[in-house]
């Protein structure tokens, strides 16, 4: 059995570059089908090496597998991470007057491609038009908007709880119909 680069890396940091260039297009295309965001998939990605790079000693694995399922859990943390403190990030940076640093037009191009994402984003849209008007409508207020639920009741004229039974039957019709296009890479 072949030990993996990561398992290397433990003693030869330098080895830690081939596990880099064995995993980073597979982790971008992941991260950005996930968060359909380029920039975002690019920041997730660097941040899931970097968190990788620093915890290597604490992989226990030795095949390249072992190697890659650690890398994904590592990059599933990050996603949630983000996703939970994405609004508040956003927020945050926008009193500050503050922008994330762009990436070159051109990565961006490559990880759009790389992602699929025009194609997501286009059946994304497909299956939002076909939901029912309210649901569409409070999943536009709550996700895209970023309105807390008390406001999308309002809006709607509705009360909380039917706000968020309506936001959380939406996404879940979604996710059902993605989810398929979204896991279309694999974790093998």
């Amino acid at each position: 059995m072949a030990e993996s680069s990561l398992t290397r890396s433990k003693q030869e940091p330098r080895a830690f570059g081939d596990f880099y260039r064995e995993q980073a297009v597979a982790i971008t295309r992941y991260l950005a089908r996930r968060v359909l965001d380029a920039e975002v998939a690019l920041d997730l990605t660097a941040e899931t090496f970097a968190q990788a790079y620093a915890g290597r000693r604490t992989f226990r694995g030795h095949t390249d597998a072992e190697a890659r399922a650690w890398l994904y859990t590592i990059a599933q943390r990050q996603l949630a991470g983000y996703l939970q403190r994405g609004y508040a990030d956003r927020a945050a940076l926008a009193r500050l007057g503050l922008e994330r640093p762009a990436a070159e037009p051109e990565e961006l191009q490559r990880v759009e491609e790389l992602g699929d994402m025009a194609d997501l984003r286009a059946l994304l849209a497909q299956q939002m038009d076909d939901l029912p008007q309210g649901y569409r409508d409070a999943v536009r207020l709550r996700v895209v908007e970023e309105l807390p639920y008390p406001e999308v009741a309002q809006r709607l004229a509705i009360t909380e709880p039917a706000a968020r039974m309506r936001v959380s039957r939406a996404l879940g019709h979604l996710r059902t119909a993605l989810t398929p296009e979204i896991s279309a890479e694999g974790i093998s």
